[in-house]
């Protein structure tokens, strides 16, 4: 009989849902470079996330190599997103594939590589995702276009800024014409006259994980919303998440094979010499070319000659050459590589660090450590940094603390901040936990982001440090937060339950958000209890977490507050019990149990 006075209270106090439902059934969803709290950006990992996700499609970034290659990159330069240096026009793009795309986000992406715009298509063909394209670079727009016709994918990509209007004479051959509303302009009226013109509304939220104000634009009318958190938005329109049975593309082996051939040893020299001859060309390309042609080499013969132009008056010789022996796999060679640390040339040192980096030359730490002292280049101490955390020295965790405490540049901080998440220790932890509460602005901000991954890969060890940040001021150090006590799961629970009593009511909500996310049913009784909060924010949050776990023990209480006089409360509590009540298996569970004598 309870049973079914609940299906009946159900379904009066959800048909305002229902009409939602049927509002929003259009709406798309685009991830921001990827699912950027789970993966790399701008790579196939990202790309698989998005399918696995079953969400409509995928922001991508497109930048041209020197050799008129489009890859995937977003910034002007390799060196935030890869564990190479240079700007991405003034490399080949064979150069560009040689280097690490995923490491900086996870050690489980080592493997990870930049790809090129044109086998984005083809995954994307084949999984079925749109994209929305964003030319980085001026003067690409036919190029780019030319190649998406070439892959039959113009309904499935949507024009934005200087691709739709360099292209107005097809255009309608193509998906949607997205025509972007900043969060002044939102307003339905806005969005009415977007779609009288045959136009659709593009809401792009970014750094922001508020399902209010996703939803409050979804009710706009908006048709597409691009953002860093999807799963946000999926939780906001009540699409489960779920991988799919979607044709997976399978990791390419990247890396160069290495040809150890025992015969023929005369020609091989030859090669080798005159392919040495090449580097010592002025032509940067040419020199480029001829060293990675090496790398395929057998290292008997090409390390000799390599060392030797070590000593090389001309810098771009030594530059390259210690590019080359970077990739040999041979850390002995280190020993001589490191004195390249006190080089004259910027470009020269930092080849050389990114060298011992690749080698995995451990025992170079100390002459690293003794660089990162006296080196006066932002991008060298970068590189350092982050050479070092590679070795995982503890002895090196003094030092990257006194360049975060003294540096300016919070790139190079950046570095800094990875290289401590990898070497882990309680000091580092410390160091991490006060970089990610620093708000100094738009400079700061992707070293914060990277001080909460840190902070997440050294492991439970980092919860209390992390659950404090819910008590910040600042709602980006919150979100943060939170999102890291997401990745850690369950060990974070009991934490995060006694967060739900604090004073600040900022650390209430975000804690209930958090264990929302977490979906562990040790909570509930607690979130119960936070039903009864003065504050309606984190009553809210209580309930949409209830109902994201999904327990039929938190029904009753959350039927009380169907009636409440805060709609954001009344909604959750009534999406709450939906999605609570559609789960069938344990409905039935809970009826059982209840009804034992």
């Amino acid at each position: 009989m309870r049973y079914i006075l609940i299906t009946i209270l159900f379904l009066v106090i959800l048909s305002p849902l229902v009409v939602f439902a049927e509002d929003t059934n259009r709406v798309e969803i685009f991830a921001h470079h990827g699912v950027l709290e789970d993966v790399p950006e701008n790579t196939f990992a990202a790309l698989k996330r998005v399918a696995e996700l079953g969400i409509d499609g995928i922001e991508i970034d497109i930048q041209q190599t020197q050799d008129n290659q489009l890859v995937l990159m977003c910034d002007e330069t390799i060196d935030r997103t890869t564990d190479g240096k240079g700007r991405v026009g003034q490399l080949l793009y064979a150069e560009i594939q040689q280097y690490d795309a995923g490491s900086w986000r996870g050690s489980e992406f080592q493997k990870e590589r930049v790809p090129l715009f044109s086998e984005v298509l083809k995954f994307c063909k084949m999984n079925n995702l749109k994209l929305i394209l964003n030319v980085k670079q001026a003067c690409l727009e036919k190029q780019v276009l030319d190649i998406v016709k070439k892959y039959e994918m113009s309904s499935q990509v949507y024009l934005w800024g200087t691709l739709r209007n360099s292209n107005t004479d097809d255009a309608e051959s193509y998906g949607k014409e997205l025509v972007f509303l900043s969060p002044e302009e939102m307003t339905k009226e806005k969005v009415h006259s977007i779609h009288e013109e045959k136009k659709n509304a593009l809401s792009v939220m970014l750094e922001s994980d508020k399902r209010k104000a996703i939803k409050d634009r979804i009710r706009m009318g908006v048709d597409v919303v691009l953002v860093d958190y999807p799963c946000v938005v999926m939780d906001a329109l009540n699409i489960k998440s779920q991988v799919s049975d979607r044709k997976r593309q399978e990791n390419r082996e990247m890396d160069s094979p290495r040809h150890e051939a025992n015969d023929n040893a005369a020609y091989l020299r030859e090669q080798v010499k005159t392919l040495i001859k090449t580097i010592e060309n002025t032509d940067y390309n040419k020199a480029r070319t001829a060293a990675m042609a090496l790398m395929v080499l057998p290292r008997r013969y090409t390390a000799p000659p390599l060392l030797k132009l070590l000593r090389d008056s001309n810098p771009l010789v030594k530059q390259n050459a210690v590019w080359a022996l970077g990739f040999c796999g041979d850390d002995s060679m280190a020993a001589t590589i490191k004195s390249l640390l006190k080089d004259r040339n910027t470009e020269v040192r930092r080849e050389t660090v990114l060298a011992l980096k690749r080698l995995n030359a451990s025992q170079s730490a100390p002459a690293l450590m003794e660089a990162l002292k006296t080196e006066t280049e932002q991008g060298v101490k970068y590189d350092i940094a982050r050479t070092l955390g590679t070795f995982g020295d503890r002895g090196a965790v003094f030092a990257l603390m006194n360049v975060l405490t003294k540096e300016k540049s919070w790139y190079v901080k950046s570095g800094c901040v990875e290289a401590l998440g990898n070497i882990g220790g309680d000091m580092a932890m410390n160091a991490l936990a006060k970089i990610l509460v620093t708000d100094a602005g738009e400079d700061a901000g992707w070293a914060r982001t990277k001080a909460a991954w840190a902070l997440t890969a050294i492991g439970p060890k980092s919860i209390p440090l992390l659950v404090r940040a819910l008590n910040d001021k600042e709602e980006g150090t919150r979100r943060r937060a939170g999102w890291a006590l997401v990745k850690l799961g369950a060990p974070a629970v009991k934490a995060l339950i006694s967060s739900l009593r604090e004073i600040n009511t900022y650390t209430r909500e975000r804690a209930a958000q958090t264990l929302g996310w977490i979906g562990n049913e040790s909570a509930v009784t607690s979130l119960i209890w936070a039903l009864k909060d003065k504050e309606p924010a984190v009553v809210s949050s209580a309930a949409w977490a209830l109902g994201r776990i999904g327990s039929p023990k938190a029904l009753v209480a959350l039927q009380e507050l169907v009636n409440n006089e805060n709609v954001d409360v009344r909604e959750n509590a009534a999406e709450a019990i939906e999605r609570i009540m559609s789960n069938k298996e344990k409905m039935a569970y809970y009826t059982e149990t209840r009804q034992k004598p």
